[in-house]
Parts: C-alpha cells; sequence; structure tokens
C-alpha cells in the first residue's frame, strides 16, 4: 500500500500531530509484517549437513561442550577459534601454524592423544589460551559449525552467552537457523533445550514465525524447571559426561548469561563480538 496515494489519516481528519504518529505507527506495523523473520530448527549435525544455508543465518549449539568451550575460549582471550570436521585435518592446520596455536578437541569425551587441550571449558583459562589461535575438533559441535559453512553468518550459541546472542538475533533479518549438534547423529535434549530458550527469549523482542520443531522447542523450555540440571535429569549425553567424570563441566556449561559476547565465523575462523 502507497501512503502517499491513500491517507487514512487525512481521510478520518485527524490533527497535523496525530496524524504523523498514526502514520508512522501504520508503517512500524506493515514493515514488520513483511519482515517478520523465520526460525527453524535442526536436530543434528547430520541433518545440517544435507541443508542449503544461503542467505540465511545459522546459530550452532552444542552445550555439552564445544559451543560453551569456543565462547570460553575467546571470553578468556583466545585470539581466534578454527574447527576441524576431522582429527587428521586439525593436525594439519596446527602444522601449517605457529607456536601461537594449540590443538585441542576430543573423542568420546576425553582428550585426543598428543593433543594440548580437550574438551573441557574450564581447561581454557586466560593463562593458557590468552591470544591463541584454538584449532578445535569435536565429535559433534565442530561438524555442525562446518555443515553451515555456506550460511551468510555463523553464531555460536551457549547457556553462557544466551543474552548477547538473543540480543544480536533480534535485529535479524535473514531467516534464523537454530543448529542443534545432537550426539552422534542423535537428538540431544541438552541441544533442544538451549534453542528452546533462546526461542522464548527471542520472541519477546522480535516477531518470529516458527517451524513445529522449534515451536515443540519453545514448549519444551517453557515447561521446564528453572534449574536446568534438574530440567536435564536422565539426558542421555549429560548422564554420560558425568559418567566420565565431568560433572563440574556440566555444572559450568549449564550456566546462564555469563558472558556478554557473541562469537561469528569469519570464515572459517571463529571471533568474538563483545
Amino acid at each position: 500500500m502507497s501512503f502517499a496515494k491513500f491517507n487514512l489519516c487525512e481521510t478520518i481528519i485527524l490533527p497535523k500531530l496525530q496524524q504523523k504518529k498514526v502514520l508512522l505507527t501504520l508503517r512500524s506495523l506493515t514493515y514488520r509484517l513483511f519482515h517478520m523473520p523465520q526460525l527453524n530448527t535442526i536436530p543434528t549435525a547430520s541433518a545440517a549437513s544435507t541443508t542449503d544455508f544461503s542467505g540465511k543465518t545459522a546459530v550452532v549449539i552444542d552445550v555439552l561442550r564445544a559451543t560453551s568451550v569456543i565462547t570460553t575460549a575467546l571470553a578468556m582471550g583466545a585470539h581466534s577459534v578454527i574447527p576441524a570436521e576431522t582429527i587428521e585435518e586439525a593436525r594439519e592446520i596446527y602444522r601449517a601454524g605457529n607456536e601461537d596455536s594449540l590443538l585441542c578437541g576430543e573423542r568420546d569425551a576425553m582428550k585426543i592423544e598428543g593433543f594440548q587441550l580437550g574438551n573441557s571449558p574450564l581447561e581454557y583459562t586466560s593463562e593458557i589460551v590468552a591470544g591463541k589461535r584454538i584449532i578445535l575438533c569435536t565429535s559433534n559441535g565442530t561438524k555442525a559449525i562446518r555443515a553451515c559453512k555456506s550460511a551468510e553468518k555463523m553464531i555460536i550459541l551457549s547457556f553462557l552467552n544466551m543474552g548477547a546472542v538473543v540480543d544480536l538475533l533480534a535485529k535479524e533479518r535473514n531467516e534464523i537457523v537454530l543448529v542443534c549438534s545432537g550426539t552422534n547423529g542423535k537428538f540431544s535434549l541438552d541441544d533442544a533445550l538451549c534453542a528452546g530458550v533462546l526461542i522464548n527469549r527471542l520472541s519477546l523482542k522480535s516477531d518470529l514465525t516458527s517451524c513445529d520443531l522449534s515451536k515443540a522447542l519453545s514448549l519444551v523450555a517453557s515447561t521446564s524447571p528453572n534449574d536446568l540440571m534438574q530440567a536435564l535429569k536422565g539426558c542421555f549425553h549429560l548422564d554420560y559426561l558425568l559418567k566420565r567424570g565431568f560433572a563440574e563441566d556440566v555444572e559450568f556449561c549449564l550456566r546462564m548469561d555469563v558472558f556478554p559476547s557473541t562469537p561469528l565465523l569469519f570464515d572459517n575462523s571463529i571471533k568474538i563480538i563483545s
């Protein structure tokens, strides 16, 4: 509709100041109606590998523990994080780098033999990682990140930086795709709950249209206990980490809004936006 051709305010004869306010409101409503961002959710990294992310904003989630590690490492002063899909690729990147690089990652939750750090966010202190390039290879998270390489924008999400990501996405006009990394190709409740929390918090700041899975995860988050550990009781991947001795990692990864920063992928390097 062209407001130049049809002026509703003049038709109903309002004072000039009121006309201006009404027109601004109508224009705002019209913009929101035709620019309402779409939000979709993908349940696993393997499902992401067959998705076309062109022109979209991807948000990768691997709460336990890759995206929590990336968020923590960058908050502790790491220069960047370079995601590798395989152990061999990580080693090649490391060999081609310099002394400012750290080779990091896990398989079956444990540090890879010959690597300097594993996948525990508590290892990534400022004394160890400040100024370093982190070359990271994990079982699920870095695969999900690499699957989104064609996205116009790629953002790292964890509970630790939830608020910062919500604030950034509230301004987003691209289609938003939440990518839950999952566990070895299977759906994982920890990532799903994180996605649901983001959807609910983002909905308070931005009008969204969303897919059925996004709606389901929103409902899961709405009906879950505020205590994230309690909400995830019985979650397969959480229980697996507890059995492997990573209780402190789990507790840390389930903290909300610890870091006011948003890691984004630039080419193949993840860097921070404060």
